[in-house]
Parts: C-alpha cells; structure tokens; sequence
C-alpha cells in the first residue's frame, strides 16, 4: 500500500494540473452548457455517449453494463496515458472535453428535472464518480507527466548537463507505471460494479 501511495504522491503536481483543468471546464460547461451543448452535439460528442446508453440498453444486464462501461474508461485512461508523450496535449485535452461534458449534463438535468445540479451530483455522480474520476484524473496526470518527460529528454539531449536528471527521471516513471496502472484499472473496476448496479436497477 505504501509503494502505491508514493507512486501517486510522485504524480502530485500533475494530478494537481489535471484536476484543476477538469474542474474548470465542469463548471465552464455548466454556467454555458446550452451553447456547448450544441457544439459537443456537432462534434459528435452527445452522439458517443448515446451510443455507450444505447449498447448498454439493447441488453441492460449487470454484465454487460459493467463490461461496457470498465472497458470504454479504460481504453480512455491507457489512450490518455499512451499519447501523453505528445507533450502531453490529449490529456489535457481530455480532461477539457470530459469536464465540459459532465458540466453540460448537469446543467442539462437540473433543467428537465427541476433539481439543484449539486443534489444531482451528489446522488448520481457521485456514487461511482468518487473512484471513477479520480482514475480519469490520474490517468491524465501520467499523461501529461510523460508529455513532459519526454520534453525534458529532448532538452537533455541539447543540454548535457540535463542528461542524468531526465534518465533518473524516466527510471521512476517506468518504476511506477506498472502500479499506476492499476490502481487506475482497479478503481474504474469498482466503479463500474456501482454505476451499472444503479443502471440495471434504474431500467427495471
């Protein structure tokens, strides 16, 4: 247990960067979520997420809700963390696009619903979100730590004196990943058992 809280504590400042995005573009979505709405709606954005619902729909059993929602987080979180080494872009970018969307769905269910959006998050979010977003969020903090590192190694081979600091570097990341990854792929696990229960139970 140790060795996975010192591997995370490494990845502070980028988790730090990370969550920081995230919650910004929520709350970004959410006070213009009519407007960005129509724009994730052109992008074909809203038309992922429906077919995520839909597949699930077709056969609402525990099982395949959990294996659909566990394998699309987790496909995401490697994708964030794979292309983090350009300099670390997509993950950001990730964190932008997913905040935004859960702002704009929250906007969107205060709206049809009458509720207040905090009431909303805290019943339906928040259940598996509590593990779910802080994998999202540490997947992407890999990412851009690599982004990163990888800008660093190509400075290293500029600056000779930047050399030994940057093979330290990557020696800890590649230490670490092994056990990042799971903990990411654990927690998306645990969320997806809780957010397809409430699925399933929600259809019946």
């Amino acid at each position: 247990m140790r060795m996975w809280l010192a591997a995370i504590r490494e990845e502070s400042r980028y988790l730090g960067i990370a969550a920081v995005v995230f919650i910004t573009s929520t709350i970004a979505g959410f006070a213009n979520g009519d407007a960005i709405l129509e724009s994730m709606k052109q992008m074909g954005i809203m038309d992922q997420l429906e077919q995520v619902m839909g597949s699930i729909s077709k056969e609402p059993t525990f099982a395949n809700a959990f294996s659909i929602i566990f394998l699309n987080n987790l496909l995401a979180s490697l994708k964030m963390i794979a292309f983090g080494l350009l300099l670390g872009i997509i993950p950001f970018m990730a964190m932008l696009t997913n905040g935004m969307v859960l702002g704009v769905v929250l906007d969107a269910a205060a709206k049809s619903s009458g509720q207040h959006p905090l009431a909303i998050f805290v019943g339906k979010v928040l259940p598996h979100g509590v593990l779910e977003l802080p994998a999202i969020i540490l997947a992407a903090a890999i990412g851009i730590r690599l982004g990163m590192a990888g800008w660093r190694r190509f400075l290293a081979m500029l600056v000779p004196g930047r050399r030994e600091g940057s093979i330290q570097e990557w020696k800890g990341i590649r230490a670490r990943l092994p056990r990042l990854i799971l903990i990411i792929a654990l927690l998306l696990a645990v969320a997806a058992v809780v957010e397809s229960g409430l699925i399933v139970s929600g259809m019946q």
